[in-house]
């Protein structure tokens, strides 16, 4: 649907807000794996929003620079996640509860069906994690950008082997959570990076 501001206000802008979409299915940390395109480390450089080829749908494309990859192959020196929805001009195109990346930041991302997906990772949430410095160990640390609702799921089912820190806030370091990673990739048929090049493109 669409909603205005109030009439005659110059800055009013068209607001599409799509129907809630169901809740993402919960997936536990081996799921976040084995359905992932790819796995990998970033930064995000650039945060961009166009209008798609049919002139309706809004785009934002997040380009994220310093990879590393864990799974999966990326053909070049930086990634771009296409998400739905952003703002172009006077045109807003909303989806509550969607993950937010900020420019700066730094994610390790379970992508999956980019370019193709409403949100393209899995399990949404689940599948976002942020890396931060943790001053008091002076190290950086993996922690879950999950929303309320979803805070006592992947952490807790990633780090069953550091149950000690169950809360999430208190971080895992970003070395164990890649050995952790590395661990499940060599379970699966083909373990370890390789395979098809995962879906990404230049900002338009």
């Amino acid at each position: 649907m669409t909603i205005g501001l109030r009439r005659g206000d110059a800055r009013r802008r068209a607001l599409r807000v799509p129907r809630p979409g169901r809740r993402a299915i919960p997936r536990t940390f081996v799921e976040l794996v084995e359905r992932a395109d790819c796995v990998l480390i970033g930064t995000v450089m650039r945060v961009t929003t166009a209008v798609g080829a049919d002139g309706e749908k809004i785009y934002t494309y997040v380009t994220l620079a310093d990879l590393e990859v864990l799974k999966g192959e990326v053909p070049d020196t930086s990634y771009v996640l296409r998400v739905r929805g952003g703002v172009v001009d006077t045109q807003a195109e909303v989806y509550p509860g969607l993950p937010q990346l900020e420019a700066g930041g730094r994610y390790i991302l379970f992508v999956q069906g980019n370019f193709r997906d409403l949100f393209p990772v899995v399990g949404l949430h689940q599948g976002v994690f942020r890396v931060g410095w943790d001053s008091a160990r002076q190290q950086e640390v993996v922690r879950p950008l999950q929303d309320e609702a979803h805070t006592s799921s992947s952490a807790e089912r990633l780090l069953d082997s550091q149950s000690r820190s169950a809360r999430p806030e208190d971080g895992v370091t970003v070395e164990a959570f890649v050995q952790r990673i590395s661990a499940h990739l060599h379970t699966l048929p083909s373990a370890g990076p390789g395979g098809s090049p995962a879906p990404g493109g230049a900002t338009p």
